[in-house]
C-alpha cells in the first residue's frame, strides 16, 4: 500500500491551512482539516496511536474504498503544494515493530538509518501508547530508546559529549530487583554508553548542574556511569565565575538571581553512518539536542521533543567546543578564559561576573545549511533570540506562527508580547500553547492579560508541556523556520544561564537535501504542535 518515495513510518505534511497535516504511519493515515478539528482517521491495516486518543492495534474494518480515498487525498495534498516525501529516519525495530533497546552485553548496538541532516521527534506517540506517567510499567519509553540508538552510532575511538541539566540513574534498582520506581527509562541509554564505551573504545565525558542534582542523586550517578564516563558538575551555572547565586537589588528590594546548567546536548564527533553527504562541511558527526533530561520523570510527566543534526560539521564544531568550555569551567571555577579556544575568546566575555557570548545574532554552522546556534548567557543590552527571530518575521510571505512553550514569564512577556501584537495587526496569525502549572510555576495573571489584550491565541496543554519551540510558515508555501531551544520566554533564561538555541531557515538553506530537510522539520513539528493544540484548555 505504500507508494514509490513515500515512507511505510511516517511522512508529515504542514503548509496549507486547509491540511494542517497529514500522516502516513505503517497504514494508517490521520489528516486533520484547520487547527482546531479532530483527526480524521483513515485506516489502511493498523489504526495509529494518537496523542490522547484510544488505540486500536489490528482493526480491519475500513474498507478497500475508503483506503484508497484516504492514500489519494493525502498524496494530492502533499504533491499538490510542492512538499517532496523523503523517506524518515528508520530506528531498529524488531519483528513486531518494536523499537530495539541496546544491552550492554548484546552483540551489537542498534542504530538508524536512512538519517536525513535533521531529524526531530516528540514523546507524544508514547503517551497515547504508554498513558501519562505509566506507572507500572517499568519497560523504557520508546523516546528514550531513540537516544539510545542515537548513542549506539558512535564509531570506534569516537568521543561522546553529553551537557545536561540533571540526570538520574538507578532509582529504586538494586541487585535484587527493580522495586517500585527504578529509574528504567535512562538505563537503556546507560547500557548504550556502556557498549559503545567497552566495544568501541568511546570516550566518555559528562558535564551536569549540581545545584540540580542532590548528593544522593550524585552517588548514584557516579555508581552507575563512575567506571565509564568522566563526570563533572557545574555549580549554579558553568559560565557564572561566582559559583552562587547572587544577590541583586530591584525596586530597591534584594532578589536573589540564580543561574544554571541548563543545557541538554549529546555530540559525537564520528558515527558508523560515514559522512551524511558529499557537501562541503560535511562529516559523520552528529548532535542530539531534546528539551528533556534523562530521567523517568521527565520522560514521562511532560511532553518533550528532540531535534538530530547529522553530518554538520561546523554545528558538531560549535557545539563540541562549548561543552568542553563548560567542562572546563566546571574543574576551574572559570576566573579566567585560560580553557576557551581561541574562536570563544573572541565572543566569550566577562560581564556581570558571568562569560557572556556577545555573538547574540548566532553562530552560522556550515555554509549552504541555513543554520545557526546561539548560546546564552547573552547580552542584556540586544534583543534575545525570539524578539530578534520576530523582528524579521514579514507577514505578507510567513503569516503562520506557532508557538510551544514551557514558560513566558512576565519580563520577557512585555517585549514578545508587543512583538506578536504588532505582528498581528499586520496579517499574522499567531497561537501560543504554554504549559499547564507545574511545581511552582503558572502562567501568571499579567502574562494571560497581555496576551488577551493583544488578542493573542492561547491555551493550555493539560499535560505538562517542556518544549521551547517556535514555528514560523506560511499557508500557502513551504518556506519555513524552525527555532528549538533549551530556553524558555524567560530573561533569565536567555540572558544568565548555559542554554542554546538553534534556528533552521529553508529561505537561507542554498543546499537542496538541506532546503528539504528543514521543511520536513517543520512539517514534524507543526503536526505535533497541532496535537497537542488540539488537547489544549484555557490556561
Amino acid at each position: 500500500m505504500t507508494p514509490p518515495g513515500v515512507s511505510g513510518r511516517l511522512t508529515t505534511f504542514a503548509q496549507a491551512d486547509t491540511c494542517v497535516y497529514c500522516i502516513h504511519q505503517t497504514q494508517a493515515i490521520s489528516i486533520r482539516l484547520g487547527d482546531n478539528d479532530p483527526p480524521r482517521t483513515m485506516t489502511v491495516g493498523n489504526d495509529p496511536q494518537r496523542y490522547g486518543g484510544k488505540s486500536s492495534m489490528g482493526n480491519k474494518r475500513a474498507n478497500r474504498a475508503s483506503r484508497l480515498f484516504a492514500l489519494t487525498l493525502c498524496l494530492s495534498l502533499i504533491f499538490g503544494l510542492g512538499a517532496t516525501p523523503a523517506t524518515a529516519v528508520d530506528f531498529t525495530t524488531d519483528s513486531d515493530g518494536k523499537i530495539v533497546e541496546p544491552t550492554p552485553n548484546g552483540s551489537s548496538c542498534p542504530t538508524l538509518s536512512n538519517v536525513r541532516p535533521v531529524e526531530v521527534w516528540y514523546n507524544l506517540r508514547d503517551l497515547d501508547e504508554r498513558g501519562y506517567s505509566d506507572p507500572g510499567n517499568h519497560d523504557p519509553w520508546p523516546f528514550m530508546v531513540k537516544s539510545a540508538q542515537v548513542i549506539c552510532a558512535a564509531a570506534p575511538g569516537a568521543t561522546i559529549r553529553i551537557g545536561m541539566y540533571f540526570i538520574r540513574a538507578l532509582g529504586t534498582m538494586s541487585s535484587s530487583g527493580l522495586g517500585s520506581r527504578p529509574e528504567t527509562d535512562p538505563e537503556v541509554i546507560y547500557d548504550a554508553l556502556d557498549w559503545v564505551h567497552k566495544n568501541r573504545g568511546v570516550k566518555i565525558n559528562i558535564v551536569l548542574e549540581k545545584r540540580a542534582m542532590p548528593s544522593a542523586s550524585r552517588s548514584q550517578v557516579s555508581k552507575r556511569l563512575g567506571s565509564i564516563a568522566s563526570i563533572e558538575y557545574c555549580s549554579h551555572g558553568c559560565f557564572n565565575t561566582r559559583n552562587k547565586p547572587t544577590k541583586i537589588l530591584k525596586n530597591g528590594l534584594e532578589e536573589t538571581m540564580d543561574y544554571i546548567n541548563h543545557e541538554k546536548i549529546i555530540a559525537i564527533n564520528h558515527t558508523v553512518w560515514g559522512p551524511s553527504d558529499a557537501n562541503p562541511g560535511s562529516d559523520d558527526s552528529v548532535v542530539l539536542s531534546s528539551s528533556g533530561n534523562w530521567a523517568r520523570s521527565q520522560t514521562r510527566l511532560f511532553i518533550q521533543e528532540s531535534v538530530l543534526v547529522y553530518g554538520d560539521q561546523r554545528y558538531h564544531q560549535l557545539m563540541a567546543d562549548r561543552f568542553d568550555a563548560m567542562r572546563y569551567c566546571a574543574k576551574s571555577g572559570c576566573k579566567t578564559n585560560k580553557g576557551f579556544t581561541s574562536e570563544q575568546k573572541n565572543w566569550l566575555k566577562k560581564k556581570r561576573l558571568i562569560w557572556v557570548d556577545t555573538i547574540s545574532s548566532g553562530h552560522p554552522t556550515s555554509n549552504g545549511r541555513g543554520t545557526r546556534v546561539a548560546f546564552a548567557p547573552a547580552p542584556t543590552s540586544t534583543r534575545d533570540y525570539y524578539q530578534q527571530a520576530l523582528d524579521k518575521v514579514d507577514c505578507g510571505v510567513q503569516n503562520r506562527i506557532r508557538i510551544a512553550m514551557f514558560r513566558l514569564t512576565d519580563d520577557a512577556a512585555k517585549k514578545l508580547v508587543t512583538n506578536m501584537s504588532s505582528l498581528k495587526k499586520q496579517g499574522c496569525d499567531i497561537k501560543i500553547v504554554l504549559t499547564s502549572p507545574v511545581g511552582n510555576y503558572a502562567v501568571t495573571s499579567v502574562v494571560k492579560k497581555m496576551l488577551k489584550k493583544s488578542g493573542i491565541w492561547f491555551k493550555c496543554s493539560p499535560v505538562s508541556l517542556h518544549t521551547k519551540l517556535v514555528l514560523i510558515g506560511s499557508t500557502t508555501g513551504n518556506e519555513a523556520k524552525v527555532m528549538t531551544s533549551t530556553a524558555a520566554m524567560g530573561v533569565l533564561s536567555l540572558t544568565q544561564s548555559d542554554e542554546h538555541t538553534t534556528t533552521f531557515d529553508s529561505t537561507r538553506a542554498t543546499l537542496p537535501e538541506y532546503k528539504e530537510a528543514i521543511r520536513h522539520v517543520y512539517g514534524d513539528y507543526m503536526a505535533g504542535w497541532t496535537e497537542i493544540a488540539s488537547k489544549a484548555k484555557g490556561c
